[in-house]
């Protein structure tokens, strides 16, 4: 028997192990986007799981699963070394967790169209302010949008199938790109249609080829792995972190 607590305090478990990796001097700045990326992702539908349950619910199948999937996972991430393989294998598990915290009742909507897309301010009562206040879009909502997870967790196999060959790593690299432009093309869009949301596809495209730049993927500065590595990752987080703003401020 599984309860709400139980299946929560689980999900904040793996929450606390990713955040202690994006700190971590063994994985940076390699697998910070990584590690930065699930963080977010999983703290917004571990948000989402909390918010549609609550401790009256008694035991429930999703409970169990959510609790074995996010345990799973921790166990994983504690025998974690800094390599391609092993960080995949953990992203997996991350995502299987994060897919369980998924309401059930999504499978009747659009499973993808609408999901992605970015929303301004909105009507809505504050727990204890004015009914009908505007409020927008918290801004982890904005940045697991915009960050393209499902990319940075293609890459490492990308590499492996390239196998030194820069020909085939920049050919994979565009492949990962047009996944990223066609995923969000409906992921963008409204749940009822209508047209995708360009420059937010934009940004994550930028956000992915940036990571693919800070491990590599187009080559190294005069000063080799490290400093295009150094650079790179700076370059990469600074825009991750401050482009939601933009974009939020620009639709105000």
């Amino acid at each position: 028997m599984t309860i709400f607590s139980e299946a929560l305090d689980a999900a904040d478990a793996l929450i606390d192990q990713l955040q202690a990796f994006t700190a971590n001097p063994r994985y940076l700045p390699r697998f910070f986007d990584t590690f930065f990326g699930l963080r977010t992702a999983l703290g917004s539908a571990r948000d989402r799981f909390a918010a549609a349950h609550g401790l009256t619910d008694g035991d429930r199948p999703v409970f169990a699963t959510v609790m074995d999937r996010a345990t799973q996972a921790v166990s994983i991430g504690a025998a974690l070394t800094p390599d391609d393989a092993p960080v995949s294998r953990y992203a997996g598990a991350v995502q299987r967790a994060i897919a369980a915290m998924e309401e059930p009742g999504a499978a009747t909507k659009p499973a993808l169209r609408g999901t992605l897309r970015l929303r301004g301010l909105s009507k809505q009562t504050a727990w204890a302010g004015t009914p009908g206040c505007a409020v927008a879009e918290p801004y982890y909502a904005s940045l697991v949008k915009l960050f393209p997870v499902e990319a940075v967790t293609l890459y490492p196999l990308a590499t492996g199938i390239a196998a030194g060959d820069t020909a085939i790593r920049l050919i994979l690299i565009a492949v990962i790109t047009l996944f990223i432009v066609a995923l969000r093309w409906f992921g963008t869009q409204d749940a009822g249609g209508g047209d995708a949301d360009m420059p937010a596809i934009a940004v994550s495209v930028v956000s992915f080829l940036l990571y693919a730049a800070a491990l590599g993927g187009f080559g190294y500065l005069p000063g080799g792995v490290e400093q295009t590595s150094q650079f790179f990752a700076f370059i990469t987080i600074m825009w991750v972190a401050l482009i939601p703003f933009a974009l939020r401020r620009a639709r105000r």
